[in-house]
C-alpha cells in the first residue's frame, strides 16, 4: 500500500514539474526552415528607412516577435521602432526599443502585450530605424524564395524573399511536456539501476 502511495505521489510531482516547466514561448518562424543559413541576406537600413512583412498567424494569441538582426557600428547608438497591424490595418501593437542589447545574427526578441484571437489571420509587422550613426546600419536578414501570403516589403518596394522572423507565443508546449517527463523518467530509472547493480 505504501509502495503505491509512493507512486502516485511521484507521479503527482512529476506531472506539476514538467507542467511548470513546459510554459515556454513557443516559436513559430513564417519563413522555411529548411534553407540553410549560408543563403540568408542581409537587408541593411538606415535612419528612417522601414521593413514590412506580411504574415498568417498559426497561433490562437501572440505575446512578441523574433527577428534575426545584426548592425555594423555602435549597437548602443541605435534604436529602431515596431509596429503590428492586423488585417483591417488596425495597430495592435508598437513600441520602440534600443539595440544595445543586439547579438550579431542571432534574434531580437519585440514584446507586446498579449493578442488573442490571433489563429488563421494576417498581420503585417514594420520595423523602422529611428537612430543610427552616419555610415552604420541595422542589418535584418531575410530567407530567399516565396512564401504564401507572406510579403515583404523594402524601403516601400516590394522585395524578393521572407524575413527571418518567428512569432512567439507563451503557453503550454506539450512536446516539451512530454521530452521533459520521459527525460525525468529515464535518469530516474537509470540511478535506480545503478543503485542495484553496485548494491
Amino acid at each position: 500500500m505504501k509502495k503505491k502511495l509512493g507512486w502516485v505521489i511521484f507521479a503527482i510531482i512529476l506531472v506539476v514539474f514538467t507542467s511548470f516547466y513546459a510554459v515556454i514561448d513557443k516559436t513559430n518562424a513564417i519563413y522555411d526552415r529548411k534553407v540553410d543559413t549560408t543563403k540568408y541576406v542581409a537587408v541593411g537600413l538606415e535612419k528612417g528607412e522601414k521593413l514590412e512583412q506580411t504574415f498568417i498567424s498559426k497561433e490562437e494569441k501572440l505575446d512578441g516577435v523574433n527577428v534575426k538582426m545584426s548592425v555594423t557600428g555602435e549597437a548602443k547608438n541605435k534604436t529602431v521602432s515596431y509596429v503590428l497591424k492586423d488585417e483591417s490595418d488596425k495597430v495592435v501593437a508598437s513600441g520602440e526599443t534600443s539595440l544595445e542589447k543586439i547579438k550579431a545574427g542571432k534574434f531580437f526578441k519585440f514584446s507586446f502585450e498579449t493578442d488573442e484571437g490571433c489563429k488563421g489571420q494576417k498581420y503585417t509587422f514594420e520595423l523602422t530605424v529611428d537612430q543610427c550613426e552616419e555610415g552604420s546600419q541595422v542589418l535584418v536578414y531575410a530567407v530567399p524564395g516565396g512564401v504564401k501570403d507572406a510579403t515583404f516589403i523594402v524601403k516601400g518596394e516590394k522585395a524578393e524573399g521572407v524575413m527571418v522572423l518567428r512569432t512567439v507565443t507563451h503557453r503550454f508546449d506539450i512536446e516539451t511536456f512530454i521530452v521533459t517527463a520521459i527525460f525525468i523518467i529515464y535518469v530516474l530509472g537509470f540511478v535506480g539501476w545503478l543503485s542495484k547493480v553496485f548494491k
